[in-house]
Parts: C-alpha cells; sequence; structure tokens
C-alpha cells in the first residue's frame, strides 16, 4: 500500500466514522431508546448497512494506524511479520464478530 493511499484510507474512514458518531448520537438523544427500539431499528436495512459500513471504516482505520506503527517501530523482520499477522487476525476476527452480530438482529 502505497503512502497515499494509506492516507486517503485513514482520512476517509475518519470522516465516515465522525458523521456516523455525530448522526448516531443525535438519534440517541432526539429518542427514547429502549431494547425493543434498539432492535426495531436494527430491522431497517440502511441502518443496517451503515453500521456495517462503520464497522468496516473502524477496522481499516485500525489496520492502517496499527500497520503504520508497526512498520515504523519494529525493525526485526520475524517480530514486525508476526505483529503484522496477529493485528490483521485480531482485525478479520472482530470483523467477523460484527457481521455475526448484525446477522443475530435481523
Amino acid at each position: 500500500m502505497s503512502g497515499f493511499s494509506a492516507w486517503l484510507i485513514q482520512r476517509l474512514s475518519a470522516v465516515y466514522l465522525l458523521l456516523f458518531i455525530l448522526f448516531a448520537v443525535v438519534v440517541l438523544l432526539m429518542n427514547d431508546v429502549n431494547d425493543q427500539i434498539w432492535r426495531q431499528w436494527f430491522t431497517i436495512s440502511w441502518v443496517k448497512l451503515a453500521v456495517l459500513l462503520f464497522g468496516l471504516s473502524l477496522l481499516l482505520h485500525a489496520w492502517v494506524g496499527l500497520r503504520d506503527i508497526i512498520l515504523d517501530y519494529t525493525h526485526p523482520l520475524g517480530l514486525r511479520l508476526l505483529l503484522l499477522s496477529l493485528a490483521a487476525v485480531f482485525l478479520i476476527l472482530n470483523g467477523f464478530w460484527l457481521l455475526s452480530i448484525l446477522w443475530e438482529l435481523t
């Protein structure tokens, strides 16, 4: 991944994360939210898609940040590959966890 690609992914994901968080805060403050309303909200297709995009943006944002930190501060190649692999596996598992949560809410 080139430096520009990493920068662009980091910035675009940050903008989406901010917009989604602001939207979610406004929705939560404007409504009396309980478990029933929360579950009903997730039956709406565009809400599930927005949450899925939020999760994917968060995972991409985290990957770029972790990748850059690991590449900048870990010099032995074996340790670098191990840390990158562990970070990738952790983030992928979290992505599957998000999918399973969204799948259960249907």
